[in-house]
């Protein structure tokens, strides 16, 4: 068929797609319908989807500009595909977390709700003193006049002009030039002074403010044009300011009334400028917090840091950071020490921990205004009286002081980041955060979550008063509305979006697509019911719906369930992963599957298959691990406890409060405890049985390297084992090669061309740079000799790139080797290279390469895992390979805590523990805590409900 007679309008023709693991496969994509491609973790998904479709489009797309143009966006290079047949403009949503992006980036600034409300606040809003709370308008002359005025008739004024504020040297210069304008008085300091009187300047003073006496007066309606005239003559001389002095008639005291015809408060006078969108800005110098520059956090010495070991005593170093910094400062705070424990009084010798708790504080906090007998120098001097301000206050006095940075770089393992004292963690200075729109200044509406600020937004729509900023009204519901829509009313506008999963920072680029309205457009998404909550799933899919429905493409990988069966077509790769995947095993509707031979999903979506459990459930024993008063966050004063050597799971809404309880407070106190690591959990009354565990570890998504050096191989130590076995072989001992020659990070056996990168940088001056293959190494990153050296015919070069299945065949007879293989095979991550670069994987491949190193490492019990949705981006069987081995390391004693949405897993629970109802403020209250049988028999709960 020739590729002019191919259909182009009912489908998306794709002919010999080779990318990757695909095997030259051809298929049709019907348009304008939402299709699912699904298959087993490796199988080819993404590799079509992302690799194939998006690449060729984009390409497309790029091919269509101006040469300008494409000097300046990113090249994708051709994908390896024959040809691809009636593709419209692709749009892709990858499952990308928000790690790489800008720090100071939320939720509101990349969906450009920030922007919208930072219009309707410095249009609408009104703004009153920080000072006083008094309004801050602009007067006309006529309201001056009136202000005045409303001052009882008959009382004696004077009009001062605020002039200039000096040192005596300098007005000594300026006064005589105001006698020469004719002036004749002034106000030094609060005092009125005649100008020709003698000893007018005190010239012991550091400064002194000047005030010009424009005028004096007695109220009366015949002298209004004549207070119109020295007002303005005020104004002129006082930068737009003037100061009315007016005596009380019973008491003699004189008054002040200070008075602008710039926007000043109409209590103190304290002059403003005028409001813009960027006074509310954080990273703007006009809007952001003095202190900590927009941040809203600023590092701060915490007292759980300085002292890491209680068991020892003040003499002997329980103060670590103390012990830091030249000589003289150490001996100088070990006299101070010593000095103080007979004066406070305390024993140094006694453990930090048995000291009185109100001793500790004075020691770290300091002692207020008690003055100490202190000799701090040799010799015959007399000791010196001073107070004591604390470990903390030194240590902060140090950090600014100091020259060294090498010292200020150690005293950072003290410090964590804590919310800025100035702005209250607000990030915007003072003037900004008193302008305010129904009581509530912008950083109110960024605190409120998704679904609270579309009703503040809806309420606002609802008034007359707001109809100048209706554009900035109107695209801040569109955009909350979509949102809400995709299963995200849990977030708070200010949630930095680097803390977002790659489920929500895809469903927020999602909201944002949504909100632009395109049609006939193919939208290509990863996965994006990672994080949420079955029924929140149910809305998400009714976007997807909406998409559809509105003439687009919905192209959409996969593995939920619910997802699958409302789709219109479902494509399935496999049969299995890697080299053993990448074919179309089916293509049809969902429910076509359910009898296929070929497609291993269909089973699972009939219900005919489903993942089992082959452990025994275990029954809870005496030991548990309690976490009482937990309130961080949304959480309600939560009570909850988990039997210790059993397998729990925590479930609940989207933004119920699992991760908060979990990692924020439970994997925080336990790494402080058990790891001694850096890190202040979050707000709890206690955690109890902790010591029934030798360490803890957390399995969570966050990468496991940021730069492309970084790969499985050396993240899982086994690119050392490959580098100490390459050194073994014949050629590698004849020509004294070390384990060194097989590492790309340093000189001696790799490519010194492109440094191990295998690519060189091509800088093209004014146009974007260009990467090619190293000509020297052709990409392998060795150079000649180094990839002489063989082990069964294969260089280490060849090693990296083979997938973790294709290296179990090699050094399947390398015990050492061939463990570490298994268990990423076992994990369900036999498809990807061992040499794959860290920023390539995703969330849920970066978990399961840190899980497989843990199962990896000789079990010695006693071990508290915790584990954040492990089952991302896992096929059914894959779940049931991952869940036999989390059993098979629980009953080697230790205890396994899941926080997870995946009801398979919930099933097979030994424990379960589900917070709710909702998510946000309705969120953070115990539902249920108890044994897996009694929570599967329920229907009460959300997760009940869908079980």
């Amino acid at each position: 068929m020739s590729c002019s007679s191919m259909p182009h309008a009912e489908s998306i023709t794709v002919k010999g797609a080779r990318e990757h693991n695909l095997k030259d496969i051809n298929l049709e994509i019907p348009r304008n319908q939402l299709v699912v491609v699904t298959g087993m973790s490796g199988s080819g998904k993404s590799s079509l989807a992302f690799d194939t479709i998006y690449a060729e489009g984009y390409r497309k797309y790029i091919d269509s500009l101006s040469t300008k143009a494409r000097t300046v966006l990113e090249q994708i290079p051709r994908p390896d595909v024959d040809f691809i047949q009636g593709l419209s403009p692709v749009i892709a949503l990858e499952q990308r977390s928000g790690g790489g992006a800008n720090p100071r980036s939320t939720v509101a600034t990349v969906t450009e709700i920030a922007d919208y409300a930072r219009v309707l606040w410095a249009v609408c809003g009104t703004a009153y003193c920080p000072d006083d709370g008094g309004r801050i308008e602009r007067r006309s002359m006529d309201d001056c006049l009136a202000r005045v005025f409303a001052e009882p008739e008959g009382s004696r004024m004077m009009i001062l002009a605020p002039w200039m504020r000096a040192k005596p040297a300098i007005l000594r210069e300026e006064l005589p030039r105001l006698q020469q304008r004719g002036f004749q008085r002034v106000r030094l300091n609060g005092e009125v002074r005649r100008l020709d009187e003698r000893d007018l300047i005190d010239s012991k003073a550091k400064e002194i403010a000047v005030e010009i006496v424009v005028d004096r007066i007695v109220l009366r309606e015949d002298q209004r044009s004549r207070l119109a005239d020295s007002l303005d003559l005020a104004f002129s001389e006082g930068d737009d300011r003037a100061v009315i002095l007016i005596e009380d008639r019973e008491s003699g005291e004189w008054r002040e009334l200070s008075l602008s015809n710039r926007l000043s408060c109409v209590n103190c006078g304290k002059i403003y400028e005028p409001i813009t969108p960027r006074h509310f800005s954080w990273n703007h110098a006009e809007g952001a917090c003095p202190e900590c520059g927009g941040l809203g956090e600023t590092l701060q010495f915490q007292p759980e840091l300085l002292v890491p070991d209680g068991s020892k005593s003040v003499k002997n170093g329980a103060i670590k950071p103390w012990r830091l910094g030249s000589k003289q400062m150490i001996i100088k705070r070990n006299a101070i020490l010593k000095q103080l424990a007979e004066q406070l009084p305390f024993d140094p010798t006694v453990p930090w921990d048995e000291l009185d708790a109100e001793v500790r504080d004075q020691i770290l906090h300091g002692t207020g205004d008690r003055l100490f007998s202190f000799k701090l120098k040799g010799g015959n001097t007399k000791p010196e009286s001073m107070t004591f301000d604390g470990v903390l206050a030194d240590l902060e006095a140090t950090r600014r002081n100091t020259t060294s940075d090498g010292l200020r770089a150690r005293l950072m393992a003290y410090q964590t980041s804590s919310r800025c004292a100035t702005c209250g963690g607000k990030r915007l200075q003072p003037s900004s955060l008193s302008v305010r729109i129904e009581g509530n200044a912008v950083t109110d509406f960024l605190n409120m979550s998704l679904q609270e600020a579309e009703a503040f937004i809806d309420k606002l729509k609802q008034s007359e008063a707001y109809d100048t900023v209706a554009d900035a009204i109107n695209g801040l519901d569109s955009r909350l509305h979509f949102l809400n829509e995709v299963g995200l009313s849990y977030l708070t506008l200010n949630r930095s979006y680097t803390s977002l999963s790659g489920g929500e920072a895809q469903r927020v680029r999602l909201a944002t697509q949504l909100g632009m309205s395109l049609i006939g457009v193919v939208y290509l998404l990863d996965e994006p019911s990672i994080g949420l909550h079955p029924l929140d799933n149910r809305r998400l899919i009714k976007t997807l719906e909406g998409l559809r429905d509105r003439g687009n493409s919905v192209v959409v990988v996969e593995h939920d369930a619910e997802t699958m069966r409302a789709a219109d077509h479902i494509i399935e790769l496999g049969p299995g992963a890697g080299t053993e995947g990448g074919q179309l095993i089916f293509e049809g509707r969902p429910e076509a599957s359910y009898d296929s031979e070929t497609s291993r999903s269909g089973r699972f979506l009939s219900g005919a298959l489903a993942v089992e459990k082959y452990a025994d459930t275990l029954r809870p024993g005496i030991d548990r691990l309690r976490i009482l008063g937990a309130t961080e966050h949304n959480l309600k004063n939560v009570d909850v406890d988990f039997p210790v050597g059993l397998l729990s799971v925590v479930c609940g809404m989207s933004g119920s409060g699992k991760s908060t309880l979990i990692n924020d407070i439970l994997a925080k106190a336990a790494a402080f405890k058990l790891n001694r690591a850096k890190s202040i959990p979050g707000k709890h009354r206690k955690i109890e049985g902790l010591d029934n565990f030798i360490s803890v570890v957390q399995v969570d998504q966050s990468p496991i390297g940021r730069s492309p050096r970084s790969n499985p191989a050396t993240f899982t130590k086994l690119f050392d084992q490959l580098r100490d076995l390459f050194t073994k072989c014949s050629l590698a001992k004849i020509r004294g090669y070390k384990r060194s020659r097989f590492s790309f990070n340093v000189s001696g056996g790799r490519c010194e061309r492109c440094k191990g990168d295998g690519v060189i940088k091509l800088d093209m001056q004014f146009m974007a740079d260009v990467y090619s293959e190293c000509p020297s190494c052709h990409g392998k990153r060795y150079n000649r000799e180094t990839l002489d050296v063989r082990f069964k015919g294969y260089s280490i070069a060849d090693v990296l790139d083979m997938s973790v299945a294709e290296a179990l065949e090699v050094f399947g007879k390398q015990p050492r080797i061939a463990e570490k293989l298994h268990t990423l095979n076992d994990v369900g991550l036999g498809y990807i290279k061992l040499g794959q670069p860290a920023t390539t994987l995703s969330g849920g491949e970066a978990q399961r390469i840190k899980l497989s190193l843990e199962l990896s490492k000789r079990q010695q019990g006693q071990t508290l895992y915790i584990l954040d949705e492990p089952t991302t981006g896992l096929h059914w069987i894959d779940i049931q390979r991952l869940m036999d081995l989390l059993f098979k390391l629980r009953d080697a004693g230790n205890t396994i805590l899941i926080i997870e949405h995946d009801t398979d897993v919930i099933r097979m629970a030994d424990w379960i523990v589900e917070l709710g109802p909702e998510g946000g403020e309705a969120g953070g209250e115990l539902l249920y805590c108890g044994e897996a049988a009694g929570f599967l028999v329920g229907n009460e709960t959300p997760t009940q409900q869908v079980l």
